[in-house]
């Protein structure tokens, strides 16, 4: 039976292995000589997949997209009726947006559509921002639709260079926020559609800070694709284009958050020399401009703090990856970050998880929960947390794990 959006990293793998025929002898051979043993506890689900890179390199054996392999939980969580877990009912309008103001609406006009202003629209997109940068995707979804709407009537009624440079930029960044919105959700398309118009507006706007913004936003979507090469050589390749024009904190904290993206792949890929070079780079970068958030990057010392974190887990150090954590003063982010927030307690909950110790992780997540709830529902590594969790349930957790699984949908 084909596997279902609930299905394990470790029940993929074998499914579509014994599709192919192939014994766990031959893709154990394939994947780098790994022992058979270790593919049976990862099938079995007695060992996790602890990283994107071996993912990748597994799915390569198996001829499949990497993504394939990716538990999906998103649509389970979609079907939750309650105040939380909404946004995915209003992506069906948001890609009707995406298609009418791609062409057709210059066809079919919009005779009944009253024009806005770009203030009014550089309000609604930092409001957007805003949302997105505390997780409250509920409340952003519904703004989206129109937002696109409006960015393209703006730019299509710009009666001078300037005007059409303004709603460019505009349109640039309804993009890019929305990119990273419909990449939350788990849509397996939109994301990548949306980051691609979001850097040809920038490019059409001439803005070099509004362009590396694209080329992050694509790092990010690539990624997520599996394309992990690419991830990391975009943002690269913008940070270089980038580093003649360094002459401001703004560009400084956009230089720094490419860089990050750069270490990013560079560890996914196991590149653990060029990983910790970008991430040097983007420390120097960070000095520069202390603790900001320029073009809702949230770049400066206590993000590079918590990509360390990150990076220590990618790079199989879960250890390394909690002793870093106790440096990370993420307490003193202010409450409209977070995500970042978030992000970093799920980071520590899942080399917690690894190590087996599942009343830490569990108070990471709980922790997590209170700061940004919505991003628990839409990630993924907190559902087969959970999952792994539940399958080897222990007394000290229970109730405080069903509790958590239960508001997660797992």
């Amino acid at each position: 039976m084909r596997p279902d959006t609930e299905a394990t990293v470790g029940e993929r793998i074998a499914y579509y292995r014994k599709r192919q025929g192939m014994t766990q002898e031959v893709l154990c051979a394939l994947v780098g000589g790994r022992t058979t043993e270790w593919l049976r506890q990862i099938e079995n689900g007695k060992r996790e997949v602890d990283k994107l890179s071996t993912i990748v390199t597994v799915a390569d054996a198996l001829r499949i997209p990497p993504s394939t392999l990716l538990p999906g939980p998103f649509r389970a969580t979609a079907k939750r009726e309650d105040s939380l877990g909404t946004a995915p009912s209003v992506v069906p309008a948001i890609e009707a947006a995406m298609l009418r103001y791609n062409g057709i609406a210059t066809l079919i006009g919009e005779p009944d559509r009253t024009p806005v202003s770009p203030e009014h629209l550089r309000i609604r997109v930092e409001k957007a921002f805003a949302h997105s940068q505390t997780e409250r995707w509920s409340e952003m979804a519904p703004l989206v639709p129109d937002m696109i709407a409006d960015a393209w009537h703006l730019v299509h009624s710009a009666e001078n260079e300037e005007q059409k440079r303004t709603a460019t930029k505009l349109q640039a960044l309804v993009y890019r926020v929305s990119s990273g919105m419909l990449d939350r959700l788990g849509e397996p398309h939109l994301p990548w559609i949306a980051a691609e118009r979001s850097m040809h507006a920038a490019e059409e706007s001439g803005d070099r800070l509004l362009v590396a913004g694209g080329a992050w936003r694509l790092a990010v979507v690539l990624r997520h694709t599996g394309r992990l090469t690419e991830s990391t050589d975009a943002p690269v390749a913008a940070a270089d284009a980038l580093r003649p024009h360094l002459d401001s904190p703004q560009s400084y904290s956009m230089y720094g958050s490419l860089m990050l993206k750069g270490a990013v792949g560079a560890a996914t890929l196991g590149d653990h020399r060029a990983a910790r070079d970008y991430l040097a780079e983007a420390a120097r970068a960070a000095e520069k401009t202390g603790d900001r958030n320029d073009f809702w990057l949230a770049f400066g010392p206590t993000n590079i703090a918590i990509h360390r974190v990150w990076l220590a887990l990618e790079l199989g150090d879960p250890k390394a990856a909690v002793s870093e954590a106790e440096r990370v003063p993420h307490d003193d982010l202010p409450e409209e970050l977070s995500e970042r927030r978030t992000s970093h307690l799920i980071t520590v909950a899942w080399a917690h998880y690894l190590r087996r110790r599942d009343r830490e992780a569990l108070d990471a997540l709980n922790l997590a929960r209170a700061s940004a709830p919505e991003q628990l529902l839409f990630t993924g590594r907190v559902h087969s947390m959970l999952r792994g969790m539940l399958r080897r349930e222990r007394r000290s957790v229970k109730g405080d794990l069903r509790r958590l699984a239960d508001f997660v949908g797992v």
